[in-house]
């Protein structure tokens, strides 16, 4: 392995391991389950409004429903749909008490929202201001977009699914239905994960509050959507449905979403995380060396690994900051003005204050001293070996 992918698998190990202890700092396990539970007290809601907006367009195309019902029919044992769609659809006409109920589903399915922001808020530490109320009235239509987005995605997957249902592809999807019936799902989950995606970008760019840069945003969110793709094919593997519904009977459905949402919201949470990571490296990996254990023969196994992990910080060198001297050389005299801080990253310095010498080794500070109260150096410092 040469130096430069040495350099850059230690950065990516030193990234894994701070993305993976903040989490845990962080407690964005509870995060994730609070945003698990936010999720089911508002899916039905947002599922609601889904079908309201729906609601104009079924006199042309009354199909759309059957997409809708095939969609969710893996959770008619949690909740009946039939039964939703066809009060939706007997209510088409205004009434006021229709313009309070759907407010009121407005404000329920913000729960879910309010969850993530406060998610995110653990991990960037910038919770919102208190806002004016035209604000707090933007926010609410910002989601009630993302809510019009996601029916579009929805109608758009319909719209590929009828173009195959012409009879130009009849004889085709005859001869191989099995083709046309995988294209149908493979259509409706895309539309899914599209979804997924285009929600966590957004949420990763602005309800971060630090503007992390959107390639990272994106980069992220694809990772994203791709692990929490794998995890389900994973679940779906080893999962055995038919126990879980011989066991629970009809709380099997509902037991399996609660584990898929909140396996999407942990790995939400981490790849934010990962975000905060990206965006602070640099003071993250400083605090890290600036805690880093003394070297000693009773340090404990996670010691030993966060001093060997972060002894050599090669993500936060650079041209600009840092030298390198022969031994014997002089790195500053008595009286020098102290500008900067040393950290020793090879090699080892001998360092002379009032007649009393110290040596630092790979993975010591100093010089700090001197530059924390802003006078002169108080010593000498010489390189004891090339460092």
């Amino acid at each position: 392995m040469d130096k430069k992918t040495k350099a850059g698998f230690i950065k990516l190990c030193q990234f894994i391991y701070l993305t993976v202890s903040y989490y845990f700092q962080n407690n964005l396990d509870a995060s994730a389950s609070a945003c698990t539970f936010g999720f089911i007290f508002s899916f039905i809601p947002i599922l609601m409004m889904i079908l309201t907006i729906f609601i104009g367009i079924l006199h042309a195309s009354p199909s759309i429903i059957d997409l809708i019902s095939n969609t969710v029919s893996k959770y008619t044992d949690v909740f009946n749909i039939d039964k939703i769609i066809h009060n939706i659809g007997s209510g088409i006409s205004f009434s006021w008490v229709n313009f309070i109920l759907a407010v009121f589903i407005v404000w329920m399915a913000r729960k879910l929202f309010l969850s993530i922001i406060q998610g995110l808020t653990r991990i960037f530490k910038t919770a919102a201001p208190p806002r004016p109320v035209i604000k707090q009235l933007l926010t609410f239509a910002g989601e009630l977009l993302i809510i019009i987005i996601c029916t579009i995605v929805f109608l758009s997957a319909f719209i590929t699914r009828q173009i195959f249902s012409l009879p130009v592809f009849s004889s085709v999807a005859e001869r191989l239905p099995i083709l046309f019936s995988s294209l149908s799902n493979t259509v409706v989950n895309l539309a899914l994960y599209f979804i997924l995606f285009i929600f966590t970008s957004a949420a990763y760019k602005f309800a971060t509050g630090t503007k992390p840069q959107t390639k990272v945003c994106v980069i992220c969110s694809g990772l994203c959507t791709l692990s929490f793709y794998i995890s389900i094919l994973i679940l779906s593997i080893f999962l055995n449905k038919a126990k879980y519904n011989t066991i629970y009977g009809v709380l099997s459905n509902f037991i399996i979403l609660l584990l898929e949402v909140y396996v999407f919201f942990s790995l939400f949470m981490f790849f934010a995380q990962g975000i905060y990571t990206v965006q602070f490296m640099h003071p993250m990996l400083l605090s890290e060396l600036y805690l880093l254990p003394h070297h000693d023969e009773n340090l404990s196994i996670k010691d030993s690994a966060r001093r060997l992990l972060f002894i050599t910080p090669s993500a936060i060198m650079s041209r600009e900051n840092t030298f390198f001297y022969k031994c014997g050389d002089s790195i500053y005299t008595e009286k020098d003005s102290a500008e900067c801080v040393y950290y020793v990253a090879d090699g080892s310095i001998c360092e002379e204050r009032n007649s009393t010498k110290t040596v630092y080794a790979k993975g010591a500070f100093f010089g700090e001293f001197e530059y924390l109260l802003d006078i002169p150096r108080q010593g000498q410092a010489t390189a004891v070996t090339n460092c």
